[in-house]
């Protein structure tokens, strides 16, 4: 039996956590490797969280980590 992990979708989920909590806050779908490098830039993080959690009726976090996600099976 030649059983592995196997992504299930080439599309990566990025997080941005709360990392006082490790609540996730809000996620961006739908990403490929070669583009997530933009989301993790101080600007762009500044930028975003900022406006989603405004959206959201949230405070800012002190602590934020950004996490890059990707999904395996084992088949």
């Amino acid at each position: 039996m030649n059983s592995k992990y196997k992504k299930i979708t080439p599309r990566l989920t990025v997080q941005y956590v709360n990392s006082d909590t490790e609540e996730v806050l809000f996620e961006i779908n739908d990403r490929t490797w070669m583009n997530v490098g933009e989301l993790l830039t101080n600007e762009y993080v500044d930028r975003v969280v900022k406006a989603e959690l405004n959206h959201l009726n949230v405070d800012l976090p002190k602590n934020l980590m950004v996490l890059v996600v990707g999904e395996y099976e084992y088949k």
